[in-house]
């Protein structure tokens, strides 16, 4: 299923003038690194939190790209207070993930305490998952803007996981 490296960043390059729209829009710092085809968005909550998420596109869009939340205190990669805590299973608890197809991490095929067994990841920018279409969502500036979303408004945004 491997997609040629070069092609996956034609794909990353094409979506980060929307991504860097959004950062003007939002106040995000957005950094790319194209060797490990990763970028890196640092995003505020309405609270004035800071989040980092990471979004690593190696095969994409082949599949999606393998999104991650980054404390920004101790750098550590995917723990409770790394992630956001929504009022609904978007940022899931049980096994810190975001809860949607464009989030490859959401996969139990990638990651065994994913969420969702069901889940097809070839089809996952024409989703239909949860009644949404998630073809509306299915590239970089779409996947950071739904986040910004949640993070931007009080009745979907609990703060962080472990507090």
């Amino acid at each position: 299923m491997a997609v040629c490296r070069d092609v996956s960043l034609h794909y990353v390059l094409r979506e980060l003038d929307p991504v860097q729209e959004l950062a003007d829009i939002y106040g995000w710092k957005v950094n790319l690194n194209r060797e490990a085809l990763i970028v890196e968005v640092r995003m505020q909550a309405y609270t004035g939190e800071l989040f980092v998420v990471e979004a690593r596109c190696d095969d994409y869009k082949q599949i999606p790209p393998f999104i991650e939340f980054i404390d920004p205190d101790s750098g550590e990669r995917g723990t409770r207070r790394a992630y956001p805590k929504g009022s609904d299973t978007f940022f899931y608890q049980a096994t810190p993930c975001i809860c949607a197809p464009f989030s490859r991490k959401a996969y139990k095929s990638v990651t065994p305490s994913g969420p969702h067994g069901e889940w097809n990841l070839s089809g996952w920018m024409n989703s239909t998952a949860q009644g949404v279409k998630w073809s509306n969502h299915s590239t970089l500036g779409g996947i950071f803007g739904m986040i910004q979303t949640r993070l931007s408004r009080p009745e979907l945004y609990k703060g962080r996981m472990d507090a």
